[in-house]
């Protein structure tokens, strides 16, 4: 007997451990783990505050797809590595990484990587600095190849990112290498950007999107819309360290989520956020947020004039329109910090013009030429513009208010998004009013307000539930979206202004 255990173990484990160089871990490492890497790349990979926590997590589209994959469904441990993406390729080709998410193909990988099926499309677009003419002519994709060389702009890139066959020309032409120049990460190429440091960046458009609207760069960058290079992505294998038998693993097991639905339940969990926030926060839809904050305080000045409140009176009657219904909301959402202490925007907003308002109140301008006959805000006079500004500000808080239900992950989305819409652009008003002690709560009796908001907001949350399950992420769709969603809130309210249509009351109809 011990004859026989001792030829097995010649036979079998003697040239496993030649094979692998008396390494058992290696054989474990291919059984029970994969491993990857990933680098700030938000929407798909990045870290956040855990609710409720101080402590930071790994999250986004790729790394929860690829945790639903290998984790879940392939029962492997997937072990991730804070890595720049040069040099994760570097050990995909050398065998010390097994797989890396979001690659396009080209050649070269092709011959240290196996490909699994594409799982999502990344398109890419060229940003340059607002008002820089000269840049602005490259935003056209068209024009890009022909003569960027012989210009003298500079472009940015990503070290060992794959920009496309056009890009890729450019940043491998050595007669311009001095006006190359190279980064660790998007973010800090769009840094050099907003720096002049470089005069043309190509980047993934919703990663683009992202970082512009959350380091308030709208303002000072171009995000082109038309595509430079749009290809399917897909996960780098190791030839090293994985067998096609793991990437024909991986397949069935994306296929799957697919066909279940979780597949669609991620891309809407990560990407619309984004695709809703590169819509918002766009110059024009700022500046309508801002006339909407600016109608909702002036109604709280005037009503405070009227009405013969103090000073800070006056601040609580302008405040409580213009942000109390966004708190109202954030309080109820549990954001881990509400929209009013992200910036001080709106409140520096509401400061400046109750100060400035009561400043003006108390200039003699009965004595001076057109100011004649005026010596008070007149509720009478200003109601009109009022109520044409509050509309504005009605329409642009109705979309705020989806965006959080689509930010907070609320299922299902089209029960909570109108709800928020309506509490984010009548709750303060209601507020107000209560407040002030107002019986005749007007938003609550007699106004049909805060309807239009809930209905339009159901319209923009069903058609974005629609759109997250038809495969398709084009910012454009969206956009058009929220486009129709704030014209048509606003436009009903002017119509229900107008022709003085009451919201119906609640109680029995007389039947004759």
């Amino acid at each position: 007997m011990t004859r026989v255990i001792s030829k097995c173990f010649i036979v079998v484990i003697v040239p496993l451990v030649i094979f692998f160089g008396g390494d058992f871990s290696a054989v474990a490492s291919n059984l029970d783990v994969i491993r990857g890497g990933w680098y700030s790349w938000k929407p798909y990979q990045y870290l956040e505050l855990a609710s409720g926590d101080s402590t930071r997590r790994l999250t986004g589209l790729d790394i929860k797809l690829f945790q639903e994959i290998f984790e879940k469904d392939m029962n492997l441990k997937y072990e991730l590595k804070e890595i720049g993406w040069d040099v994760h390729q570097q050990q995909i080709k050398s065998g010390n990484r097994d797989v890396a998410g979001g690659a396009f193909f080209n050649d070269e990988r092709d011959k240290y990587s196996y490909y699994s099926d594409p799982y999502r499309t990344e398109d890419i677009v060229l940003v340059v600095r607002r008002g820089d003419k000269k840049a602005e002519n490259y935003i056209n994709p068209e024009l890009f190849n022909g003569s960027f060389v012989d210009s003298d702009l500079r472009l940015g890139f990503v070290s060992g990112y794959y920009y496309g066959d056009k890009i890729d020309a450019v940043i491998k032409n050595s007669s311009i290498e001095n006006r190359l120049i190279a980064s660790e990460n998007h973010l800090q190429n769009l840094q050099n950007l907003v720096d002049d440091k470089v005069d043309v960046i190509a980047i993934d458009q919703l990663v683009g999107g992202t970082l512009v609207w959350e380091n308030k760069f709208s303002n000072k960058l171009n995000l082109g819309s038309k595509k430079i290079f749009s290809e399917p992505i897909y996960a780098l294998f190791s030839k090293e360290s994985t067998t096609p038998a793991m990437v024909d693993a991986f397949n069935k097991s994306l296929e799957k989520i697919r066909r279940n639905g979780r597949y669609n339940q991620i891309v809407r969990y990560y990407l619309f956020p984004t695709l809703l926030g590169m819509t918002v926060g766009q110059p024009w839809f700022m500046l309508l947020d801002n006339i909407g904050t600016i109608a909702f305080a002036f109604s709280g000045i005037i009503l405070a004039q009227k009405e013969k409140f103090s000073i800070f009176g006056a601040v609580v009657l302008a405040s409580l329109p213009a942000v109390g219904g966004g708190i109202l909301r954030d309080v109820i959402v549990n954001r881990d910090q509400p929209a009013v202490l992200q910036s001080a925007q709106n409140v520096s907003i509401v400061l400046i013009l109750v100060a400035s308002t009561y400043l003006l109140m108390q200039l003699p301008l009965d004595r001076i030429g057109v100011f004649k006959k005026v010596n008070r805000i007149h509720w009478v006079n200003t109601k009109s513009l009022i109520d044409f500004f509050d509309a504005l500000g009605l329409s642009a808080f109705t979309v705020v208010g989806v965006i959080v239900a689509v930010e907070a992950k609320c299922d299902p989305l089209p029960l909570y998004a109108p709800i928020f819409s309506a509490m984010t652009g009548a709750g303060g008003s209601i507020l107000r009013d209560i407040v002030r002690a107002d019986s005749s709560h007007p938003n609550l009796r007699k106004e049909l307000y805060a309807e239009l908001s809930i209905i339009w907001g159901f319209m923009l949350s069903v058609f974005i539930a629609i759109y997250a399950n038809s495969n398709i992420v084009d910012p454009s769709a969206l956009r058009t979206a929220v486009i129709v969603t704030t014209l048509g809130c606003f436009l009903s309210r002017m119509y229900v202004m107008t022709n003085h249509i009451k919201s119906p009351s609640f109680m029995r109809l007389r039947v004759r």
